[in-house]
């Protein structure tokens, strides 16, 4: 396998949705999210709970699950799985649909990643709380 060509742990086909996922997660965490908070007032507490992170983490092992699902070594397997499961899908299941679906779990993971807090503190101080 040539090097920098889908040899390592993040395939070349991630990493642009992926970094893109990260950075639009990043700038949505520094400058609207603590606007989103200001707006919501006394249902702030509720976004920046413990049971929201855990929550987010749930979405990002399904995104994750998704991402691994759809990448190209496993579509064959997926496709098949998926048309012995779904009697009538209700539009054709391909490859370059997956690859779509990998490329939008890539970016909803690095999304997911970039949205977690990074203290308690943080989210505290994001609400007003403290």
């Amino acid at each position: 396998m040539v090097p920098g060509h889908g040899s390592g742990p993040i395939t070349h086909r991630a990493r642009g949705p992926l970094l893109l996922g990260l950075a639009s997660g990043a700038l949505f965490r520094k400058f609207v999210y603590p606007r989103v908070l200001a707006r919501l007032g006394g249902l702030a507490s509720w976004v920046t709970s413990a049971a929201n992170t855990w929550v987010l983490g749930v979405h990002l092992c399904i995104a994750l699950g998704v991402a691994a699902a759809c990448h190209a070594s496993n579509s064959v397997a997926t496709l098949m799985w998926l048309h012995e499961h779904l009697s009538a899908p209700p539009f054709a299941l391909t490859q370059e649909l997956l690859r779509w679906f990998f490329l939008g779990a890539t970016f909803l993971s690095g999304y997911y990643l970039a949205m977690f807090p990074s203290s308690d503190s943080e989210e505290e101080q994001a609400s007003g709380t403290a």
